[in-house]
């Protein structure tokens, strides 16, 4: 399978993002068809007991926990987290945010990438292409918060050109996990 990046790569480069796809395909294959529904109920329930995740795979109680046990172990799964209701945490606002650096070098993006890790209410961040450099996701009680922890923060920063931010009006989606598909 060969995937393609909208930037120009030297020829070097697109082996080894073809061979990373390989090597991820592979490794996916290596996953039958009870693994799979095992991640996936795992994904959305992993406080499952045993023998109900069992039952829900197809498999015996004994093979399921020996196969949990080696998922665990390959790195299939890597932490077990317990998801908050933001509102009842009393963070209600949700910021998508852009942001574009000063100076594309390696030192600039490590520092702008430093600054967001540290704020605790950042709970995703992404380097992307196009004309943004980084993207992040942060959870807050409010817009006076949201101008405390990120904007006052971040603006500061001589790494940092600009900052475009979205509010979250309505939650539509949000399925954090890694669909399997299991009819193979």
């Amino acid at each position: 399978m060969k995937f393609w990046i909208n930037i120009p790569l030297h020829t070097k480069q697109h082996v080894i993002v073809e061979g990373y796809a390989n090597a991820m395909m592979e490794r996916r294959a290596d996953l039958d068809q009870i693994d799979r529904k095992i991640l996936n109920q795992l994904q959305k329930d992993c406080r499952i007991t045993n023998a109900e995740l069992a039952q829900i795979a197809g498999t015996s109680a004994p093979s399921c926990l020996r196969r949990v046990r080696r998922l665990r172990m390959e790195g299939y799964i890597d932490r077990e987290i317990a998801l908050v209701n933001p509102q009842k945490a009393g963070t209600c606002l949700t910021s998508i945010s852009e942001v574009r650096l000063n100076n594309h070098d390696r030192r600039a993006r490590d520092e702008a990438i430093r600054l967001i890790k540290e704020i605790p209410e950042v709970i995703v961040c992404y380097n992307v292409t196009g004309e943004r450099d980084l993207m992040f996701i942060a959870v807050l009680s409010d817009m006076s918060d949201f101008e405390e922890k990120i904007t006052e923060r971040l603006n500061s920063t001589p790494v940092i050109k600009s900052i475009n931010s979205y509010f979250v009006i309505k939650n539509i989606k949000f399925q954090p996990f890694i669909h399997f598909d299991e009819s193979q």
